[in-house]
């Protein structure tokens, strides 16, 4: 097998380099193939066509050319591997998904078309040996198939490839296994893992293996032939960058943008001027967008604000009932409960509006909550703290730092449960009752008395938070706790660097939410809230108002927390 793709490559690259296949200096190829079958006579395997349709709008959404093809015949089946053949370029990133029978033969794969089983089937490597001639930076290809069918031999699920370089295979099950029937839950863990912005293709895999290994409770087991190389990401994260215009920052529009990738910098652009006096920076956004979401609300603000600067503050798009300020925080120092315990900030009483009708269902509607006074870590959990614990016997998970090291670093690749388990120990230890921050007391808290997009004011400004698009120079990882300017309520990092667990369980909106600053919780919910944005999230989700959902029993490398305790 190796010494024929050995010699097809020899034959076939200058052929291939020749029609243009090498790839053009400057050119990144992000190329994918998806393939769904499921109308197999006498062997429907559901829901995988729906499966394949999600995974090219995943894929196009995060800016690959997509070939996609449905219950093929043999004929469609080749000509849409052709067609993603033709597209692959030297270095170019490239996915492929096939979901559908497939039988071991001849010591080779064997993918099945819905027509004339495996007198119609097309050889595996009609898709392997184009990406080998390629030599892509990174590629996956993801093979949801080795099912029982009528066409098998004595031989179940599928033979193991060797390694390849910069290609890695992926299967839902172990070679020479069967996968149970139906739509394979390993594809709906790897959508999911592959929508999280930033995420590399290596760590959406880990996920998926531990998903898939909880829920079957290890009687099913994820593949790989190698790990995926680094650099493979699916859905890109957002940067803006903020150009200076007049006094303020403005988002500039890219040159190119995609229909999904445009309409972020529409929004950010908006973001970044929707509360100006200044009619230039309006009619710079109508330039740039004059067709734009905001485009009539725009041209309007233009108008009123050419009158001068005596105009009255102008209207929101979705105005919130102004927050009551709360009082001030009481006098005294920052105080810790024990020697490397966290060290704690008294937050006093007070009210507020929560939420935000400007941008996500899920933020909205905004709606007043009052809290009482508490403690709050002043700064996330670090790996010094959470290694005290270990140490000491109180928690069992003992996360990996990525190289970076631990001490002052804020702990990371932590789920819900860990950080649960290590608030059992820290109350043991101090005799307090030490628990997460519910989501409205964690919103009051970072707000610190104010009504703004951030707690520093209106529109980004740099140096205020380590994410991307905050700083000059990207990081790309948390910093130690504490490097960026604390809150009005002497709160360091409640944007960015690590983003933080809260007690409550997911809802799509405020519209059930307790109004007491206590936790919205539902039985068995497995979905927990995240607030404050990472390191590896855009200015969008380092909002006051910002929230997002995670698994409480999966880890994730930018995923950290706070302790919070009553008085």
């Amino acid at each position: 097998m190796a010494w024929l793709r050995v010699l097809i490559a020899v034959v076939l690259l200058p052929m291939l380099a020749a029609s243009g296949l090498a790839q053009q200096p400057g050119e990144a190829a992000r190329v994918a193939l998806v393939i769904a079958n499921e109308a197999y006579p006498g062997a429907l395997i559901g829901g995988a066509a729906q499966q394949g349709r999600s995974v090219a709008q995943a894929l196009s959404a995060g800016g690959f050319d997509v070939v996609s093809v449905e219950n093929a015949d043999r004929n469609a089946l080749r000509q849409a591997i052709a067609s993603f053949a033709g597209k692959l370029r030297r270095g170019a990133q490239a996915v492929v998904f096939y979901s559908g029978h497939a039988i071991q033969e001849r010591s080779r794969n064997f993918l099945l078309p819905v027509q004339n089983g495996a007198e119609g089937a097309v050889d595996l490597d009609e898709i392997v040996d184009p990406l080998i001639v390629a030599r892509p930076a990174s590629a996956l290809i993801f093979l949801d198939a080795g099912r029982d069918n009528p066409w098998l031999g004595k031989a179940k699920g599928l033979l193991p490839l060797e390694a390849m370089e910069g290609i890695a295979v992926l299967f839902p099950t172990a070679p020479g296994k069967a996968l149970p029937g139906g739509p394979d839950r390993a594809v709906d863990a790897w959508l999911k893992a592959i929508r999280t912005p930033g995420l590399e293709m290596a760590q959406a895999v880990k996920q998926v293996r531990d998903t898939v290994s909880r829920e079957t409770r290890r009687s099913q087991q994820i593949w790989l032939s190698a790990e995926p190389p680094r650099g493979l990401i699916v859905t890109p994260v957002f940067q803006p960058v903020a150009v200076a215009q007049g006094s303020r920052a403005v988002i500039p529009p890219p040159q190119t943008p995609g229909a999904t990738q445009d309409a972020a910098y529409d929004l950010a652009f908006w973001e970044s001027i929707r509360n100006s006096r200044n009619a230039a920076e309006y009619r710079a956004y109508l330039d740039a967008y004059p067709n734009g979401r905001f485009a009539s609300l725009a041209r309007t603000r233009e108008q009123e604000y050419r009158a001068g600067p005596a105009a009255p503050a102008p209207t929101a798009v979705a105005v919130a009932t102004p927050p009551a300020a709360p009082q001030q925080p009481a006098a005294g120092a920052p105080q810790r409960d024990c020697v490397g315990c966290p060290e704690l900030v008294a937050i006093p009483a007070g009210s507020f509006q929560m939420g935000s009708n400007d941008l996500y269902e899920f933020e909205k509607p905004v709606h007043p909550v009052s809290i009482r006074g508490f403690y709050l870590g002043a700064r996330e959990v670090s790996f010094e703290e959470w290694d005290l614990c270990i140490d000491q016997g109180g928690c069992n998970y003992r996360p990996d730092d990525r190289g970076l090291g631990r001490g002052k670093r804020p702990v990371t690749d932590i789920h819900w449960n860990d950080a649960n388990a290590y608030l059992t120990w820290l109350s043991a230890r101090t005799g307090k009752a030490y628990r997460l921050p519910t989501e409205s007391e964690w919103e009051y808290a970072a707000r610190a008395g104010t009504t703004t997009t951030y707690p520093w004011g209106q529109t980004l400004l740099k140096e205020r938070a380590n994410c991307l698009g905050c700083n000059d120079q990207k990081r790309g990882n948390t910093v130690p706790v504490g490097q960026f300017p604390a809150n009005a309520f002497g709160l360091y990092d409640m944007a960015g660097n690590a983003a933080e667990w809260v007690a409550d369980c997911w809802s799509e909106s405020y519209r059930n939410a307790p109004r007491d600053g206590s936790a919205y919780t539902v039985a068995n919910c497995r979905e927990r809230v995240l607030r404050g944005g990472s390191f590896n999230n855009d200015p969008r989700y380092l909002r006051s108002a910002a929230r997002f959902k995670y698994e409480a029993d999966v880890r994730f490398y930018t995923n950290g927390f706070r302790v919070a305790r009553d008085r």
